[in-house]
């Protein structure tokens, strides 16, 4: 059973939901029935979806380490939802810049751990909280990284994502009785504003896809659809876990004693770009 299998009556607050996978993940709630709420400090990014289900998303500016403006957007969200907030999913983060420790500003360091950890506990705080009150289930998705897994140069995200993914353990087992489920979902390398950075090099770009099996970057909506899996009640008994939408970058990470795993060949033009073929993302 999938997602798309299931009538889904989602009501889903996204933090980070302006851009890259958060706003993927909100075209694909609308376009499967769902209803959005938008966090995230531009919600701009969301304006052609609010012309095109003006009566399913709302969109609130605000930033995931207030907690009193996330209390606010609660409120203001709740009282205009069609149907009762009942999922999360925390996108929100600022990019990660690669810089050895011994350069590392400490409040580098801190605001990277405040936006990605700490933003997704102030998140899951306020809304999860809800959740568990409200005695009907609830779903929060958390997104984490393969960097959780296999640590680069970016440390405090790396750090970050870890400690998301902890949270998101002991977060389960805390809300399971309050029919409350928690997962985590850890992108390889995707086709982003995040990734396709100013300043990122044709050597780096192709230094992240021989390092991916699939020898591609990841499109947004295929980590949309995990997602909306674990949201959806065909996840039902799925809460704790983290699930790995990477291209077989983790998995290939031990080929390279072994003079690494087979190659794809790659001849189009831009070879950077994703070869799934699913919908664009607006």
């Amino acid at each position: 059973m999938n997602a798309n299998s299931v009538s889904i009556p989602l009501s889903v607050v996204v933090t980070g939901g302006g851009r890259g996978i958060g706003l993927a993940t909100v075209q694909l709630l609308l376009e499967r029935g769902g209803s959005v709420v938008v966090v995230d400090l531009d919600v701009t990014g969301a304006d052609e979806l609010a012309r095109q289900y003006p009566r399913r998303l709302q969109r609130f500016a605000g930033s995931v380490t207030d907690e009193a403006r996330l209390r606010e957007i609660l409120e203001l969200a709740s009282r205009e939802a069609e149907v009762p907030l009942n999922g999360l999913v925390n996108c929100a983060g600022i990019a990660p810049i690669p810089t050895p420790i011994e350069d590392c500003p400490v409040e580098q360091w801190s605001r990277v751990l405040e936006s990605h950890l700490t933003g997704s506990y102030i998140a899951c705080k306020v809304f999860g909280a809800a959740f568990a009150q409200s005695g009907a289930p609830g779903s929060i998705v958390n997104v984490a990284s393969v960097l959780a897994h296999r640590p680069g140069p970016v440390l405090a995200y790396g750090a970050a994502k870890s400690g998301v993914i902890s949270m998101t353990e002991a977060l389960a087992a805390h809300w399971a009785a309050r029919q409350v489920r928690v997962n985590a979902v850890a992108p390889g390398w995707t086709d982003t504003p995040f990734v396709r950075r100013k300043g990122r090099s044709d050597k780096e770009f192709r230094s992240i896809l021989d390092a991916t099996p699939q020898g591609r970057l990841l499109d947004a909506a295929e980590i949309a659809e995990v997602i909306l899996f674990l949201l959806s009640p065909a996840a039902s008994a799925v809460t704790g876990s983290t699930i790995t939408c990477d291209g077989g970058y983790v998995a290939g990470s031990g080929w390279a004693p072994y003079g690494g795993f087979p190659r794809i060949p790659r001849d189009a033009p831009d070879q950077y770009a994703t070869t799934h073929p699913s919908r664009e993302t607006v």
